[in-house]
């Protein structure tokens, strides 16, 4: 479980999540670490991931270690569509491999949101669903700006849409078309990111408040105990036309101090 968001303003994209894997089985859960690393620095481009934290017994961060491996020195990756293409099929030949073709569950188990610059020098982010693999191109650029979240969505949800309409959709409730628009007028009209430190601002903000609001919260009356699957540090990184560069990153300390879950005091971005 995860809460994965990307920003982008003109001068680049902001790729950030949080620190949190969480192990599931029926009805119980527990957390498993908060030092797990979900935003990858892959050359020219950033890679944030959502869903499955382990491919069998493979982590993810270890997979990109073969994934980066198998294009080292490869010319043609230096476009954002090629590289997302690329990095789909590797993984959804690991996931396959190890679940096997057939494998279904519902929505994406394992997606990414990848970020880099074309060859017009424009920056996009483009997302990956795996198994499939299934590639597409977001509305969020560069050239237009704006904001997307992906994993555990809720929080964000209520806090800019107003509604979670997932969270009803599920419960079955069922508004006629002028509550329906009602509804949708509560949304926040974003001021999308101007410069790249509010790009930084934003994400920070909206990762910052899932993990903040699951910590003090136990769900809903219509989704009672929610999994508290976001925690740790924000981890995140900038995406520009000259490459990345890392705003926060959860780099190995010594030991933490007892009773410290987090790894720490957290650190200025």
């Amino acid at each position: 479980m995860t809460i994965v968001v990307a920003a982008a303003s003109p001068d680049g994209i902001v790729l950030g999540a949080d620190s949190r894997t969480t192990l599931i089985d029926g009805q119980r859960h527990r957390i498993s670490t908060d030092a797990a690393d979900k935003v990858f620095d892959l050359g020219n481009f950033g890679v944030a991931t959502y869903g499955q934290a382990f491919v069998g017994d493979r982590t993810i961060n270890g997979l990109m270690d073969e994934f980066i491996a198998t294009t080292d020195g490869d010319d043609a990756c230096s476009d954002v569509e090629v590289f997302t293409r690329k990095l789909a099929e590797f993984f959804n030949e690991r996931y396959e491999a190890e679940y096997g073709p057939d494998h279904a569950e519902p929505g994406w188990p394992l997606g990414f949101i990848v970020a880099g610059y074309d060859a017009v020098g424009i920056g996009h982010a483009w997302e990956i669903g795996i198994p499939g693999p299934t590639v597409g191109q977001t509305n969020l650029n560069t050239a237009e700006r704006g904001v997307l979240w992906r994993g555990q969505v809720d929080v964000i949800s209520r806090l800019i849409k107003g509604v979670d309409w997932y969270a009803l959709n599920a419960a079955e409730v069922d508004f006629d078309q002028e509550v329906d628009t009602a509804l949708e007028r509560l949304q926040y009209v974003l001021l999308l990111p101007v410069t790249l430190q509010d790009a930084v601002d934003m994400t920070s903000f909206l990762v910052r408040t899932t993990i903040d609001m699951q910590r003090f919260s136990d769900g809903t009356p219509i989704q009672p105990g929610l999994i508290p699957g976001c925690g740790g540090r924000t981890q995140m990184l900038a995406v520009t036309r000259s490459g990345v560069e890392w705003v926060s990153r959860r780099w190995l300390t010594g030991p933490s101090r007892p009773g410290w879950a987090e790894g720490g005091a957290e650190f200025d971005a």
